[in-house]
């Protein structure tokens, strides 16, 4: 294997490994935004004065972006190892 073989199996597995992270955090996110509606639901209930609506919806979209921003450094990172591997790339 040449350098360049080599740095594009890594930016491949880099780039696997960020796919996996941000597939796995966006169908948390699922789970969480649950998690916040009946949060919001119930304090609305309550009276609270503490939670605001836009609270929870703030939170999961700045969590959203940040795991569109991995998935997208992982798709990324998994062209450029690809290019990298076949040699096609610095030629």
């Amino acid at each position: 294997m040449d350098v360049k073989q080599s740095w594009g199996f890594i930016s491949i597995s880099l780039g696997v490994i960020s796919l996996l992270w941000g597939m796995v955090s966006l169908s948390g996110m699922v789970g969480q935004e649950h998690v916040f509606t009946e949060m919001g639901s119930f304090l609305t209930m309550t009276g609270s004065d503490l939670y605001n609506n836009t609270y929870a919806e703030n939170i999961l979209a700045a969590e959203r972006h940040k795991n569109f921003v991995v998935l997208l450094v992982g798709i990324t990172m998994a062209i450029i190892g690809s290019l990298l591997m076949k040699n096609r790339l610095f030629k």
